[in-house]
């Protein structure tokens, strides 16, 4: 966004587009807002409707079966009325879950010592459980129903009615669940009240009502008692609490006859499900028609308007520098086409004027430049003339101290030193005179070889012998660390038509320079043969090897990578020398990360000129 608002400030054409394509969204957003506010509403409305229709449904189904409580406990009132006798009326009791399966318990109790011969408590109690009917008497110390409400509350009403669900919790059964209760008071003749008939309708029954006629796959209902407990509901998760969820659709009623209510609770993400999808559809194709209808501006105003971007984009670069562009002249008669044709007729007045001015500053600083260059060289010829002397000075004064000292020890010494001091004094004293002819070797051949392009390619060599004879030049400096290796995978017979006194310098350099930096590890020449019209030879060592930065400076004359290290830098330039002038060439391999290879390649036979 950021990156648009920057574009804008420099772009008239993309400007004017935004702002056509911002009254267009204002337009867009209140007429869709409308149009949506107005959709969600409608949407709502009509799912009250439906979940209320539902809701009402449900409530008769429920009043249904409550319905057939009512009935069965109203009919059999009258018969325990008239069959006051215990057995009698354990068998009613266990009759009334027979003809009415949507019954769950039915219990008959009266008032205190009613019968005389069966204590203060008598009440029978059948449950239906599954379709096994069970029968028994129950009321004690333990469980004394007269202060149970499924008791009082019909005695104190003085007529049938719905009691408040209560768990039932009767001592020595495993009844766990919400029990909804209609009790009937019993008269005698006179019209006193003798006891109590009460049906009872489980909370099971009323959870599978419940969990029918859903109108959406998340919603459920809750039937809840007056304290707002709940007495039934179609999902195990619910709470009193949801009747106040601001994320759903809540629709109640109150169940006739009692103080029970039944709500329908369907929440929002449910109802507007297809209302959502739709607004993602719309919201889509409003940004992809809107993203078109940009695109289209910024093309139409840009065409109107592009003589005026040209003009500021040659007016920018002139105040730059650039002198080099040409806008052209336009059969354009209005404004915008004069005001083009005036600037480019200014345009090339001053580019005219400007060029020559460039052509004269250009002269000049060329002259300057060649100066400098010329300058800078001389300087730099200096510098290394310095540098090489000066090296040249310590790399002799070194071994040839070496040398001295120890030529002085055995002066003074030698009588009291055993033959392995002498080898190892005698040994340095060799080492130190050999890299001394080595530096001078190689400065005397470098001189000797200026301006010479070719060499003279006579001498027949066999591969195999040249490897073993340069392995021959070295003595190893580290013979207890370091071991010398030639491998070859080219036949003993393989000859090649060079200068053997060249290709001896090479190899015998290439092996000087690992020797001197190994300190552990292998030292390998060997020879291969790639192609029928080339042979390589391979100088590879187990030492630090060279960064992957110095690659390209390695074959540079003067070049050190390490200051403190004997030699003057022209070791491998004098290699990469010769290595040209036998028709060949030298390469450092990069790929080799044990230590450093240097690949020599030649030609089996120097070409004919």
């Amino acid at each position: 966004m950021s990156k648009l608002a920057r574009q804008s400030k420099h772009s008239l054409s993309l400007r004017l587009s935004l702002s056509i394509l911002a009254f267009t969204v204002i337009i867009f957003m209140i007429t869709i807002g409308i149009i949506f506010f107005r959709s969600q509403h409608f949407v709502r409305q009509a799912a009250t409707e439906q979940a209320t229709q539902i809701l009402n449904n449900t409530a008769q189904s429920i009043m249904g079966v409550m319905g057939q409580v009512e009935v069965a406990t109203e009919n059999s009132g009258w018969l325990v009325e008239h069959k006051l006798q215990p057995d009698s009326i354990m068998a009613l009791s266990r009759r009334i879950l027979e003809l009415n399966p949507d019954v769950y318990g039915c219990s008959i109790s009266f008032e205190p010592n009613f019968f005389a011969d069966q204590g203060k408590y008598f009440s029978v109690y059948s449950t239906n459980e599954d379709g096994h009917i069970e029968t028994e008497q129950e009321g004690s110390y333990d469980y004394d129903y007269f202060n149970m409400d499924w008791y009082k509350e019909p005695i104190r009403q003085g007529k049938a009615c719905w009691v408040d669900p209560f768990h039932d919790y009767t001592p020595g059964t495993s009844y766990d669940m919400m029990i909804a209760s209609y009790g009937k008071p019993l008269f005698d003749a006179k019209g006193r009240i003798i006891g109590v008939i009460s049906s009872d309708l489980s909370q099971r029954k009323l959870s599978q009502i419940l969990l029918q006629n859903r109108l959406y796959p998340n919603a459920y209902f809750i039937m809840t008692s007056e304290n707002g407990h709940i007495i039934a509901s179609g999902n195990e998760k619910a709470r009193p609490e949801d009747l106040n969820r601001s994320d759903c659709l809540v629709v109640s009623l109150l169940l006739p006859n009692t103080n029970w209510k039944l709500s329908y609770i369907c929440p929002n993400r449910d109802i507007f499900k297809g209302y959502n999808q739709l607004v993602y559809i719309v919201v889509s194709l409003i940004l992809f028609g809107l993203m078109m209808m940009l695109a289209f501006s910024y093309f139409v105003v840009n065409r109107s308007v592009s003589p005026i971007k040209d003009l500021a984009y040659q007016a920018q670069k002139m105040a730059d520098g650039q002198f080099d562009g040409h806008l052209g002249f336009t059969k354009r008669i209005d404004e915008i086409g004069q005001l083009q044709n005036s600037f480019v007729s200014m345009q090339e007045s001053i580019t005219s004027y400007v060029n020559n001015l460039e052509q004269v500053k250009k002269e000049t600083e060329q002259r300057n430049q060649e100066l400098i260059v010329a300058k800078s060289k001389a300087e730099e010829a200096d510098r290394k003339k310095s540098a090489f002397i000066q090296d040249l000075s310590h790399q002799i004064r070194t071994p040839l101290n070496i040398i001295g000292g120890f030529t002085q020890v055995l002066r003074d010494d030698h009588e009291t030193m055993d033959e392995t001091e002498m080898a190892i004094i005698t040994h340095d004293i060799m080492q130190n005179s050999h890299t001394i002819t080595n530096i001078i070797d190689n400065w005397m051949k470098t001189l000797a070889l200026e301006g010479i392009d070719k060499v003279e390619c006579h001498d027949e060599i066999n591969c195999n012998e040249m490897c073993k004879l340069a392995a021959e030049t070295i003595t190893l400096r580290n013979p207890n660390t370091v071991t010398l290796e030639i491998e070859s995978d080219v036949p003993d017979g393989l000859h090649i038509i060079t200068d053997k006194e060249c290709l001896l310098k090479v190899l015998s350099e290439l092996l000087h320079n690992a020797n001197k930096y190994t300190q552990e590890g292998t030292i390998t020449i060997s020879c291969s043969q790639l192609d029928s019209q080339s042979v390589s030879f391979f100088v590879s060592d187990t030492g630090p090897g060279i960064a992957k930065d110095q690659h390209e400076h390695v074959f540079t004359q003067f070049t050190k990578l390490n200051d403190f290290n004997e030699g003057l830098g022209m070791g491998l330039t004098l290699c990469k020398k010769l290595a040209g002038l036998l028709g060949g060439h030298i390469t450092l391999d990069g790929t080799y990360t044990k230590g450093a290879r240097f690949i020599l390649t030649l030609p089996v036979s120097p070409a004919k000129t």
